[in-house]
């Protein structure tokens, strides 16, 4: 017990290292950014109180505005922040100010005075990332932490920079014998299960159950730090989800820059390779994971996969603040960077696999061979095609207390802005201002998660007048997400047109169509491409991106017909029962024995 008791107090010590280190970090890196990161760790009405309560007292106090400022930001009022930035006043505002504009991508008013540190970030923020070093070394802080760290950055995102290499050189793994050996496969991923609950991690668990029932083993590293970095201090070194084995890269210590941290991945990825002697590494989303996976193939010999679930520079530029931000963004040398990097590990991997056609023709424009990519669309467990809930009884299951005659339209979703929920929130009101619409006096919006819009929806909800109306229930486990889809009479995937949204198909449509719901999207190419079927037939309906007038349409025509949702989910089951994850299972196996294959061919 005494051993034991050591032990426990020693990974606990190691722990509180990595995440005090990579709180430092992150405090010198972009403190406002940090506040906001923790604040979205609290349940949604504690952060929209807390909020409110930094605001009053930012008020308060002299050249407070930057306090006051991030606590509307915390509170979904980012107008209201960027009145307090721009107030004219005798006071100076005080250096916070200037950080919080970075978080709202106004450069604008990061005034000259502001530091060379904060004017570093705010380029760095907007893309430029070359000038953003150029202003700490101007300054003569070229070997601060961050300007190291933002050269190491850089060096990642550059096309033919060998930026994350194996420290000590291994000799070529050799072929392992395959006889009565099941296929072996080691992922490279970003964050999992049990720690983080969204489409990315719950895409890659299901992946890897359904490929250990179809008799490939797998097992999975996260990245260097994770999840301690994200504020998991009893974080053990393994976790076991369904019978899957999710490995951490903990080390002693965090290396000082990205590049290192990366090797550090590196290093752990090796040892897993000696234990598990893989057939196929298997690096997904994005470019750092299929660096190392490259680093390690390079070190071993043992072929690579790069799955391509998003392209990094559109959700990035859909990240960004404002219209403005976004259109800078998209012309900036980060994005330049970042496409390159992406086409040119894409182009080196052993095979690429892909969500969807409009995903695959990007990267077959970056110069990737169109016979080396293998599309595996988002999938459905088999189960849900048997689930038979109706909206009344899911709704009583979750314990979502609403009137029995309600007409319940929402999502279980990120909330975050390019998936357009502000514009589904407009629709309700729309229609609840209609005399004739059908369900003026009966709808309700319920959207299940949480994200950096959830605050603001709130706060459009109660500008709208239809607070009442609205229901944010927060996080919810993930075994009851289902239950909650069903608790739905339609779900609706509004999101915006912006690239992202064109290129990447999200899980919740084939979900909702498997669970017999209708479902309402965005017109836009990959959201198109979850609801149609082989012969071209939409099974579900459409709107103009945006056009929340259009959308108040087509949920007052459904309510108006209910044979119309009716016939979508019948037709909308049948078509995705060719999507279930077992079906897509023999995809991936082809491409690991292909890839096997060849090696143990050379």
């Amino acid at each position: 017990m005494r051993v034991r008791s050591e032990l426990v107090s020693a990974f606990v010590l190691r722990n509180a290292r990595l995440l005090g280190q990579s709180t430092l970090g992150h405090l010198v890196d972009d403190p406002a950014l940090l506040v906001i990161q923790v604040s979205r760790r609290l349940p949604l009405g504690v952060r929209t109180r807390g909020g409110r309560m930094l605001q009053g007292v930012g008020r308060a106090v002299p050249r407070g505005r930057g306090v006051a400022a991030l606590g509307a930001v915390m509170a979904g009022r980012p107008s209201v922040a960027l009145e307090l930035l721009e107030r004219p006043d005798r006071r100076p505002p005080g250096p916070f100010a200037a950080e919080v504009a970075v978080l709202l991508d106004r450069e604008d008013l990061v005034v000259g005075t502001a530091r060379a540190s904060t004017r570093a970030r705010a380029a760095w923020s907007a893309g430029r990332v070359g000038e953003a070093v150029a202003i700490l070394e101007e300054a003569g802080h070229g070997d601060t932490v961050q300007a190291r760290r933002l050269r190491s950055e850089i060096a990642l995102m550059t096309a033919g920079a060998d930026a994350v290499v194996a420290r000590a050189p291994r000799e070529t793994a050799a072929s392992p014998d395959s006889a009565g050996r099941p296929l072996t496969v080691l992922h490279l991923i970003t964050n999992s299960l049990p720690h983080t609950q969204s489409g990315y991690s719950l895409r890659t668990h299901n992946i890897l159950t359904h490929l250990a029932r179809h008799g490939i083993e797998s097992v999975a590293l996260t990245r260097t730090g994770y999840p301690v970095m994200v504020g998991k201090v009893l974080a053990a070194d393994e976790d076991v989800v369904d019978g899957i084995r999710y490995v951490r890269a903990l080390p002693s210590s965090l290396a000082a820059t990205p590049a290192e941290r990366l090797e550090q991945e590196v290093e752990a990825a090796l040892r897993l390779v000696e234990e598990l002697r893989p057939d196929v590494l298997h690096a997904t989303t994005d470019y750092r994971n299929a660096l190392v996976a490259r680093a390690v193939s390079r070190a071993t010999g043992i072929p690579w996969v790069f799955e391509a679930r998003g392209l990094m520079e559109q959700t990035w530029i859909a990240s960004r603040a404002t219209p403005e931000a976004r259109e800078s963004a998209a012309a900036s040398e980060k994005v330049r960077l970042l496409a390159a990097r992406e086409g040119e590990l894409a182009r080196q991997a052993g095979a690429v696999v892909t969500l969807s056609r409009t995903m695959a023709e990007v990267l077959e424009q970056r110069g990737v061979d169109p016979a080396r990519i293998t599309l595996v669309p988002n999938g459905v467990d088999e189960e849900l095609l048997a689930l038979d809930l109706s909206p009344a009884e899911a709704r009583h299951t979750v314990g979502l207390d609403l009137p029995p005659d309600a007409f319940v339209v929402g999502a279980v979703s990120a909330l975050v802005d390019y998936e357009g929920f502000d514009v589904l929130l407009r629709a309700a009101a729309a229609i609840i201002d209609r005399d004739d619409a059908p369900v003026a006096g009966t709808l309700h919006v319920v959207l299940v998660g949480d994200g950096v819009s959830a605050p603001g929806l709130l706060q459009l909800a109660d500008e709208l007048g239809i607070s009442v109306r609205v229901h944010l229930p927060g996080r919810v486990p993930r075994e009851q997400a289902r239950t909650w889809v069903q608790a739905l009479d339609v779900v609706v995937v509004p999101r915006r047109d912006v690239d992202v949204a064109r290129t990447v198909t999200p899980q919740k449509p084939v979900e909702a169509l498997a669970l017999a719901r209708p479902v309402v999207i965005s017109d836009l190419p990959a959201l198109r491409e979850t609801i149609t079927g082989d012969d071209g037939t939409l099974h579900g309906e459409i709107f103009p991106a945006g056009d929340h007038e259009r959308l108040a349409d087509v949920l007052c025509e459904l309510a108006a017909d209910p044979a119309r949702g009716t016939g979508h989910s019948r037709t909308g089951r049948a078509t995705v029962a060719d999507r279930t994850w077992p079906a897509l299972m023999r995809r991936y196996e082809r491409v690991y024995r292909t890839l096997s294959d060849d090696r143990s061919a050379t």
